[in-house]
């Protein structure tokens, strides 16, 4: 490297000197120049960094998980004698669909506070400021956003068995498109922009922004809330699909 920048002030240099004593001296020169850097930026950015990464790689097992086990208790529901049983029932299927996604969402609570607790032990400090206050926040978001796809789902798969595939494409899937696993500024651009179809790239794209925050104020969080809206957007599209899924099926069954 020192070589490399020697050669470099040689070149600026030797079109307009031709004595090769003044040169040499000229370069010596230059590079005996020193600039004195002050660091301003407070940042904790190794901790910040280990927690972008366990939020972001945390998309993974909440999207996993909420999958996994909302549509085996869904499928639960789709078997024949239940799924009767609820059809003659003077139960409509609003609040059918209403009692089992607010079921879903508590089991979606115990797994996000489970991963937020586990941030606390993993991370440390930086989980007990603001920083760490918008991460988790970020998080419920994204949960509740993966409780929602979950949901529409386990409205359109009844086979138990296929299951395992289905958070392989979804979860893994999106995981690999938006950047949990490879770092968003190493993908490619048209990865990118298939990947703004999914809310997954909201969130770990907020996570990403949160970590280069210097100040925590609702001006510099305005792209996360923005974010975030969007992450909620998807959540009750979900959940509307879900009841046409739910309704047309009923009227089928």
């Amino acid at each position: 490297m020192l070589l490399e920048r020697y050669v470099k002030v040689a070149n600026i240099y030797q079109g307009e000197i031709e004595d090769e004593e003044e040169l040499i001296n000229k370069i010596n020169e230059t590079l005996s120049n020193e600039t004195e850097i002050e660091i301003t930026s407070k940042l904790d950015t190794g901790n910040l960094s280990k927690a972008t990464f366990y939020y972001n790689f945390a998309s993974y097992s909440i999207m996993a998980g909420a999958i996994y086990v909302i549509c085996l208790i869904l499928s639960s529901f789709k078997e024949e004698k239940v799924r009767k049983r609820t059809a003659v029932s003077s139960m409509n299927y609003k609040t059918h669909n209403r009692q089992l996604l607010l079921a879903n969402i508590l089991f979606s609570l115990v797994l996000w506070i489970f991963y937020v607790i586990l941030s606390f032990v993993l991370i440390g400090n930086v989980m007990f400021d603001k920083h760490g206050l918008v991460y988790i926040i970020n998080s419920l978001a994204f949960s509740i956003c993966a409780v929602t796809i979950a949901f529409l789902i386990g409205n359109l798969v009844s086979n138990k068995n296929a299951i395992n595939g289905i958070v392989n494409v979804i979860a893994l899937g999106s995981s690999f498109l938006c950047g949990a696993f490879v770092p968003m500024e190493w993908l490619p651009d048209a990865v990118l922009k298939i990947a703004h179809i999914l809310p997954s790239y909201y969130y770990i794209k907020s996570n990403e922004i949160i970590k280069t925050l210097e100040v925590i104020d609702f001006e510099s969080l305005k792209p996360v809330i923005a974010n975030m809206g969007i992450i909620l957007v998807f959540a009750v599209l979900f959940t509307i699909l879900s009841n046409m899924v739910s309704k047309k099926k009923r009227k089928i069954g």
